[in-house]
C-alpha cells in the first residue's frame, strides 16, 4: 500500500524476561545493511510487525480460545543499521525514554554483539 500498510520488520520476538522492569515483551527488530532505508520507512515497518502481533493475538484468542493470549506484553522497537562483518563499535542513540513505539525505536549502528536484556 501506499502507506506503508504492506511492510512488515525483519524480527518479532515474544519472551517471558527475568528482567524485574519488563517480565513480558514483544521486541520488534528492523535490520538495514549500510545507512538503508529512511526513518520513516523504518517505522512503516516497525507498525507493520505490531500489525502482524495483532494478527497473532486475535488467532490464540478466537481461534484457540485463550482470552489472555499475549496479553499483558510491552513492546519494545529497535533499528539495527550498518549491519556488516567489519568490527566497529557498538552506538547506541542516547536514549530518551522508553523505546515502546516505532517513533521512539532504540537506534543501534553497527552492532558487533548484542545482549537480548540491552535490546529490552
Amino acid at each position: 500500500g501506499k502507506r506503508g500498510e504492506c511492510k512488515r520488520a525483519d524480527f518479532v520476538i515474544i519472551a517471558d524476561t527475568d528482567n524485574k522492569k519488563v517480565r513480558k515483551v514483544i521486541l520488534c527488530i528492523e535490520m538495514k545493511a549500510g545507512k538503508g532505508g529512511t526513518e520513516s520507512e523504518i517505522i512503516q515497518q516497525l507498525k507493520g510487525a505490531q500489525c502482524f502481533v495483532a494478527y497473532c493475538r486475535e488467532i490464540g484468542q478466537l481461534f484457540w480460545n485463550q482470552k489472555n493470549f499475549l496479553k499483558g506484553y510491552e513492546y519494545r522497537f529497535v533499528s539495527l543499521r550498518d549491519i556488516s562483518i567489519a568490527k566497529k563499535t557498538t552506538r547506541t542513540s542516547a536514549k530518551i525514554g522508553t523505546h515502546d513505539c516505532p517513533e521512539r525505536m532504540l537506534k543501534i549502528t553497527s552492532p558487533h554483539h548484542l545482549q537480548f536484556n540491552r535490546l529490552v
